[in-house]
């Protein structure tokens, strides 16, 4: 956090200074627009004395604030970062994943880079120790394929990173592999993994999903294999990969028990998965509101 708060602009970083950083989530800079945050699992604007509902009182940034911060962020290198840029993120300050919005270079149909930058979500991981224990009993005996769904900022990432690190403390602990396309779930820098994972994790950092998961499950010969935001174009993978023997804790964008019987999306994974977690942030991060088996019979009550 503390690098982070050094790159922003000095009045954010001295507004956010008067903020619980433990329950901040996000903030939002939009050029020369209201700067928002989301604390608490709500929505404020960000005043210089912390958060208000008032717009008129909502700190600004400018063009060049945030082409500064951006510079901050990729080491003052642009073309070290250009792959990330390219898509629209930027991984940086161990762990922290920042959304880009502004004009895409486009060529030959696919997106080269990102110019005239308009706005940034910067999202601030956490770790919630033991927050999954509850749900372990459901997931690990015997280890289940996992999926875990929520909207988006409901701890999804949070409740995957801890199932992970409660798994090392099984009689039997797997090995896991952990498919980390945007360095979120690890944090990891020079070789080191920012969040505690356990004893028995390996990562493939900031490498494309299939890849990891082709290359990975062949060189590493995971139990488990962890994955954050899967998608449709995974679902090929996933299976070969289940089919291996290779058990799966992955997330994904869903809201509650009607996504996973309806959602065109999501039950196309519903041959592979035995337990469908689903999570909210009405009142905590990562909040367990229902465990499901493949029938959707409710297994939490």
């Amino acid at each position: 956090m503390q690098s982070l708060k050094a790159a922003l602009p000095v009045e954010i970083s001295q507004a956010i200074d008067s903020l619980n950083s433990l329950n901040l989530q996000e903030i939002r800079l939009r050029t020369n627009r209201p700067t928002t945050v989301l604390y608490y699992g709500k929505k404020y604007f960000l005043s210089a004395n912390g958060i208000t509902a008032d717009v008129k009182n909502a700190i600004s940034v400018s063009y060049k604030d945030m082409e500064n911060f951006v510079m901050t962020a990729c080491q003052h290198s642009l073309h070290s970062f250009a792959e990330q840029l390219s898509k629209g993120f930027l991984a940086a300050f161990d762990g922290v994943r920042i959304g880009l919005c502004g004009t895409f270079v486009i060529e030959n149909g696919i997106s080269v880079s990102i110019k005239e930058i308009s706005s940034l979500n910067i999202r601030i991981p956490r770790e919630v120790k033991g927050c999954s224990i509850d749900a372990l009993p459901h997931l690990t005996n015997p280890i289940a394929n996992v999926l875990i769904l929520s909207k988006p900022g409901a701890g999804k990432t949070t409740f995957l990173r801890d199932l992970i690190y409660q798994t090392s403390f099984l009689q039997n602990p797997p090995n896991v592999l952990i498919a980390d396309e945007r360095n979120e779930i690890s944090g990891s820098s020079e070789g080191k993994i920012k969040y505690n994972l356990g004893n028995f994790c390996d990562v493939i950092s900031m490498a494309d999903k299939v890849f990891a998961f082709r290359c990975g499950v062949r060189t590493m010969t995971p139990d488990v294999l962890a994955c954050d935001e899967i998608c449709c174009n995974d679902l090929e993978e996933l299976k070969q990969v289940s089919e291996c023997g290779v058990k799966l804790f992955c997330t994904i964008h869903g809201q509650d028990i009607c996504d996973i019987k309806h959602s065109a999306f999501i039950t196309s994974f519903l041959d592979i998965f035995d337990r469908f977690v689903i999570l909210s942030n009405e009142r905590k991060i990562g909040e367990v509101v229902g465990i499901y088996d493949k029938k959707f019979s409710r297994l939490d009550r």
